[in-house]
């Protein structure tokens, strides 16, 4: 009887613990959830009319998250990645995509790892100025042409996307940055070392400009 009373005693422990601990991750899960940070996408103004625009003629996009405090005049500036369109045919596909059209692309945006404004996830970047460059050219933010095939048109405009997003950041406060971080991933990580010496240029004598290139060799 002894036994089978402690066999009792101890199964309701366990029951009783594994509850606590489905309860805590259930709680951690839903704080999480609660704690995403969710940013508007910001379409450049006037672009269009500068012939700067993703493959299918939408204007090119932008999520920001404005700095605050000691990170104020510090930016993170990140590029999309998401590999490229190698003939007419691919890029025409992919003008359908979000990866070919801001029309087509999410409106919010998960802001998280370099991004994220956890200063314990993210302690070093957390409350600076952070960007994240939306691809929509196919070829890594680079290119200046056109193909046109009857009535329909694919725009490969990456550089004029490029100087027209960084010219809207400009009169949001990159001019008078004192530290920036330019990165990306995959075609992201490509943009970075295509654009790197460019945003330094621009910067001269005003920013300390840093350029952080990951994984940029892909197939």
């Amino acid at each position: 009887m002894a036994r089978r009373r402690v066999r009792t005693w101890a199964a309701a422990v366990a029951t009783g613990v594994l509850v606590v601990v489905v309860a805590t991750a259930s709680a951690a899960a839903a704080a999480g959830a609660e704690e995403k940070l969710m940013v508007e996408m910001t379409l450049v103004p006037g672009a269009a009319s500068t012939g700067a625009v993703c493959l299918d003629g939408s204007p090119p996009a932008y999520h920001l998250h404005q700095g605050s405090g000691a990170g104020a005049r510090g930016w993170l500036l990140q590029f999309e990645g998401g590999g490229w369109c190698n003939d007419a045919r691919s890029c025409a596909q992919r003008a359908r995509t979000s990866l070919g059209s801001s029309s087509l692309m999410n409106k919010l945006d998960t802001f998280s790892g370099l991004l994220s404004n956890d200063p314990a996830m993210n302690p070093d970047f957390y409350n600076w100025n952070r960007v994240k460059m939306r691809y929509c050219d196919g070829g890594s933010f680079t290119g200046n042409s056109e193909f046109r095939n009857g009535s329909s048109v694919i725009y490969m405009r990456g550089q004029r996307i490029w100087d027209a997003i960084i010219t809207d950041l400009f009169q949001k406060g990159l001019a008078k940055a004192e530290k920036v971080l330019l990165s990306g991933c995959s075609a992201g990580g490509l943009a970075t070392f295509f654009h790197c010496d460019d945003l330094e240029e621009r910067l001269r004598g005003t920013a300390m400009v840093k350029c952080m290139s990951d994984a940029r060799v892909f197939p």
